[in-house]
């Protein structure tokens, strides 16, 4: 159905707001959660589950049947059921299987599901990069903060039009407001997640809907966000799909924020 991809420039909490989403997500489809980071995968440590099957496993599976399907018959569960294709936890399998499986993942929007993709740390022109690119929505992560918001300008700086239309989504405190950030930046900036450590790393063991989740900041924080993208991607449930407003435009103020694209 829909591919929504997840990446950052500096690591920060990129797993935990693509985890979150998934469970989280509007509507009744199916979801699936890739962990397609070079650098390795952490949700399987971090939710008590083997590091198999898995993107290895899968990766080994499409030497037989290739069909982007057979990506179901290597998931593991999160809290709350939503399936997981865990990254293995080392770089080098982790870069090998994915491009192992550069064909299969590429093909993701064919599924009868919500696919949420961990692309980790941007490694232009890697296998990551190449699949945020493709994804029906981009979501860029930084802190709201000088340095990241400068690395991240920099970054940006003379891309394809698939990152200039990204989202950006905001994470942990920062003396920068979404708004002016949008301004800088010249990116929609639908959410900003607080740093909320407990909730975060109670996220990949206990269900959402759970008493200990439910009314934590982060958890409200992410279904508000959630409502928000899954607009973006397509009506949910029989709701009609609306554009997202224009923050920048509606902002109707300069930004004291200087960052260079």
């Amino acid at each position: 159905m829909s591919v929504v991809a997840m990446a950052s420039v500096r690591s920060c909490g990129v797993t935990t707001l693509t985890a979150g989403l998934a469970m989280v997500w509007p509507g009744q489809r199916q979801r699936l959660v890739v962990e397609a980071d070079p650098a390795g995968g952490m949700l399987a440590a971090a939710s008590g589950l083997p590091p198999e099957p898995g993107l290895v496993s899968l990766a080994a599976a499409t030497r037989r049947h290739d069909e982007p399907t057979v990506a179901f018959e290597h998931c593991q569960s999160l809290p709350g059921g939503t399936p997981i294709l865990c990254g293995p936890p080392t770089s080098e399998r982790a870069r090998s299987a994915l491009t192992m499986l550069s064909g299969l993942l590429g093909r993701l929007g064919e599924l009868d599901a919500d696919v949420f993709v961990d692309c980790g740390r941007f490694e232009p022109g890697a296998s990551n990069a190449v699949l945020f690119e493709r994804a029906d929505l981009g979501v860029l992560v930084v802190r709201p903060r000088l340095a990241d918001l400068h690395a991240l300008g920099a970054f940006l700086q003379g891309r394809n039009n698939a990152l200039q239309r990204a989202t950006l989504v905001l994470v942990g405190p920062g003396p920068y407001p979404p708004a002016e950030v949008a301004d800088a930046l010249g990116l929609d900036v639908p959410g900003h997640l607080p740093w909320d450590p407990d909730a975060a790393q109670t996220l990949a063991t206990t269900p959402v809907g759970s008493r200990q989740l439910t009314r934590s900041p982060l958890v409200r924080a992410l279904r508000t966000l959630a409502d928000d993208l899954s607009r973006r991607v397509g009506p949910q449930d029989g709701e009609q799909s609306r554009p997202p407003g224009d923050p920048v435009a509606a902002n109707g103020h300069g930004s004291a924020l200087e960052v260079g694209r």
